[in-house]
């Protein structure tokens, strides 16, 4: 696993090749003061990573096509889960005894629940009929749905009874997933009527954490829900590019890289104090 300093190194890496268009093995080496070797591997990373393609013995910038996913990483589905699984457990560890939480729909959000079992005098409010079953099975908890209209072939419950359940209620915490992140940060929601009662959950909320595994960076394709400025964390797979790393930084957003591979944005702002009534 790539540390703190070869992440940085990477990321310029591609900044630099993004401006000039192609640069020398040796080039590299003399810039980053490091060795071929190390350069080597960095730019064959890279190159699995679709950054950027390497030709006799120099990286070229891989310019993307338009709409298509910007840089996201190929990987089989066994790989996507263990990643979704390591995002969940990073997502429960944020949950203390006690607390009053909500849960989005999404296969990530989803996954949190076996990683409750341990806490205690839960209040859990679920919008996914899907997981009702999964907390009785796993979670010591006090349970409720959030009711409103659920669509033919859906799970989620959505619709004005929906959000209305969710904006009554105070929440210590909400953990919501997205579907993408736009060039402006914009989290969005893979429908409207789910978008809308994130929103909901959001403002009740005291904390939010937004779960995503490699989610779609081009221009906007969804529905806004929130924005990285306003959410207190965001836990994400490694497979995001330099641009939206950037992003999060501009919008004051701090990096930790958990031993698991996932990376925590978290908001350098104060904590909202308590839950909207």
């Amino acid at each position: 696993m790539a540390n703190k300093s070869s992440l940085k190194r990477r990321l310029q890496i591609v900044e630099l090749v993004r401006k000039r268009g192609e640069v020398s093995v040796d080039e590299l080496s003399q810039t980053f003061d490091v060795s071929s070797v190390t350069i080597r591997t960095d730019l064959t990373y890279l190159e699995q990573q679709r950054y950027l393609v390497r030709s006799s013995g120099k990286a070229r910038y891989l310019a993307q096509r338009p709409g298509e996913d910007v840089l996201v990483p190929v990987v089989d589905g066994a790989a996507r889960k263990a990643s979704e699984t390591a995002i969940a457990r990073a997502a429960a560890e944020a949950v203390e005894d006690h607390a009053s939480l909500m849960l989005g729909c999404g296969e990530i959000v989803h996954k949190v629940l076996p990683f409750l079992s341990e806490r205690s005098n839960l209040a859990l409010l679920l919008n996914d009929i899907a997981m009702a079953q999964t907390a009785q099975r796993f979670v010591q908890c006090e349970l409720a749905l959030t009711g409103g209209q659920l669509e033919t072939g859906a799970t989620a419950l959505t619709g004005p009874e929906a959000e209305a359940s969710v904006g009554s209620r105070s929440l210590d915490l909400c953990i919501l997933q997205a579907s993408g992140i736009d060039r402006d940060g914009t989290l969005l929601a893979s429908d409207p009527a789910s978008a809308r009662v994130f929103q909901a959950a959001s403002r009740s909320a005291a904390r939010t954490i937004v779960v995503a595994c490699q989610p779609r960076l081009t221009e906007r394709e969804g529905d806004a829900f929130g924005h990285v400025a306003d959410i207190d964390a965001l836990l994400i797979d490694e497979g995001i590019d330099p641009p939206t790393m950037e992003l999060m930084t501009r919008h004051g957003l701090r990096l930790h890289r958990k031993e698991s591979g996932v990376l925590e944005f978290c908001n350098t702002r104060p904590v909202r104090g308590t839950a909207s009534p």
